[in-house]
C-alpha cells in the first residue's frame, strides 16, 4: 500500500463546472483502481492525499501529473503505508481558505507508517486532513 500527498496551483479561473468534472473523473478511476482519498481546493491550490495499492496510487499520479487544470505539482509525502489510514474516505472535493492549505503544506508528511501518536492517530498533515473530513 503506498500514500501521496501534493500540493499544485489551479490555472487560473477554474470554473466550477470545470472542478466538478475533475472530482468526477478521480471518483471513477479511483475506484476501479481500489485508491481512495481527499482534495482540498482554496480556489487557486489543490491539496490531495491519496491511498491504495502501488499500482492503483501510480495511475492516478499519472492521471493526475497528466492533467492540464493545474500546474506545479509538487509532492509533499510519498509513503509506504502498512494498512488503509482512512479506509471509508470516498474521492471528494472540500472548498477550504488559503489558511488551512498553508498549514498543511508546511505540515510533517513523513513516513505514514510511523506518522502516528503512541494511540495510533495520525499525527502531522494527516490528522489536520482528519479533522476538516471530520467537520
Amino acid at each position: 500500500m503506498r500514500s501521496v500527498a501534493y500540493r499544485s496551483f489551479a490555472f487560473p479561473n477554474l470554473s466550477q463546472v470545470q472542478l466538478d468534472r475533475i472530482v468526477a473523473g478521480a471518483q471513477r478511476f479511483n475506484r476501479m483502481a481500489g485508491v481512495i482519498g481527499a482534495m482540498l481546493f482554496d480556489g487557486a491550490r489543490f491539496l490531495q492525499y491519496i491511498e491504495g495499492p502501488d499500482d492503483g496510487v501510480e495511475g492516478a499520479i499519472g492521471r493526475i501529473r497528466a492533467s492540464e487544470d493545474h500546474s506545479r505539482l509538487h509532492v509533499i509525502g510519498d509513503s509506504r503505508v502498512s494498512a488503509r489510514r482512512f479506509p471509508f474516505w470516498d474521492m471528494t472535493c472540500l472548498m477550504q481558505p488559503n489558511t488551512v492549505l498553508d498549514r498543511l503544506f508546511v505540515a510533517p508528511w513523513g513516513d505514514q507508517d510511523h506518522a502516528q501518536s503512541d494511540s495510533g492517530e495520525p499525527v502531522g498533515g494527516l490528522l489536520l486532513l482528519k479533522q476538516l473530513l471530520a467537520e
